[in-house]
């Protein structure tokens, strides 16, 4: 199993600026039996001489060129076009360290594993900080009662068996999940097999401040979206795990309800609390979500200001 080939696919989409330092670090990898898929996303411009010289990096680089049509569009490509049993994802910006690949392939000696991930450091450029993001137990083995509320499995960590991720079609190319398409894919993974994960840090997520996931509002649709998706193949696998969805629901709704009062967006914070009323039948946030509609902006931003200033 050590020794089994392991396609990794990169989706690109106008990431010259990043691209060969990830590659760099995918090159660096102790665990050599790899292919390496650049999937071009239809990026425009003439990148003819950029991916030659990316190629000539080594033998084990191929570039696939496809019309756009996003990152989850890109990464099926990658995983049908693609000759490994196993595929690892990346994105065109973030990186692995040397023995990521080396400590991930040992956890498929467990024929019952069907994906693997790791820890990941978040580093945020703009913010000159990184953060190391904490391991949950609950996330190894039957995790799709964890893995509903919440994703805790960053894309450019795992690593997954293709033959499974062709079973379920793990990436949807509906664009209203771009930001999440990761997410759908995994809770499909997870109803057909156990999840493992080796706990240490072997990949860096970069942010950026073009980063999608940045965008709330995008991001909290596609949630939605998300949820609403993987009810049928809950039912098509016969897995119902006893989930209250309307629950999963009203705390997808909360979180991003404070995440926009947060930053000040006040009138998408109370159309998200009303929502998670409305799933619920909460007096209480419905309650809450009337103040934030009635009151002006500029008193709640100065209740806001104060309330900062004495944290």
């Amino acid at each position: 199993m050590s020794q089994a080939l392991v396609s990794v696919v990169i989706p690109f989409y106008k990431g010259e600026k990043y691209l060969e330092k990830t590659i760099d670090s995918i090159l660096q990898q102790s665990y050599k039996n790899f292919e390496l898929l650049i999937i071009n996303d239809g990026s425009p411009g003439t990148l003819n001489n950029f991916f030659d010289k990316v190629t000539q990096k080594d033998k084990r680089i191929l570039v696939l060129h496809k019309d756009n049509g996003g990152v989850a569009c890109a990464r099926q490509f990658g995983i049908e076009n693609s000759t490994g049993d196993f595929i690892a994802f990346c994105d065109q910006d973030d990186l692995w360290l040397p023995e990521k690949l080396s400590k991930q392939m040992l956890l498929f000696n467990n024929s019952n594993v069907g994906l693997v991930y790791c820890g990941a450091i978040e580093d945020h450029i703009s913010e000159g900080r990184q953060v190391e993001l904490p391991f949950f137990d609950t996330y190894r083995g039957n995790i799709y009662t964890a893995l509903i509320n919440k994703n805790e499995i960053v894309s450019c960590t795992a690593v997954a068996r293709k033959s499974l991720l062709l079973e379920v079609e793990a990436f949807d190319k509906d664009i209203d999940l771009m930001g999440v398409d990761d997410w759908l894919a995994w809770l499909k993974m997870s109803l057909v097999c156990e999840v493992d994960f080796v706990e240490e840090y072997l990949a860096i997520h970069v942010f950026h401040e073009n980063n999608y996931s940045s965008n709330e509002a995008k991001m909290y649709k596609a949630e939605l979206v998300c949820l609403a998706k993987i009810r049928p193949f809950v039912e098509r696998y016969s897995k119902s795990e006893g989930i209250d969805y309307q629950q999963v629901e009203k705390n997808i709704h909360l979180r991003y309800a404070e995440a926009f009062i947060y930053n000040g967006q006040f009138s998408l914070g109370s159309n998200a609390l009303s929502c998670a009323a409305n799933c619920v039948k909460s007096t209480k946030i419905r309650c809450k979500s009337l103040l934030f509609k009635v009151t002006p902006d500029y008193f709640l931003q100065l209740a806001q200001n104060f309330k900062r200033k004495f944290q």
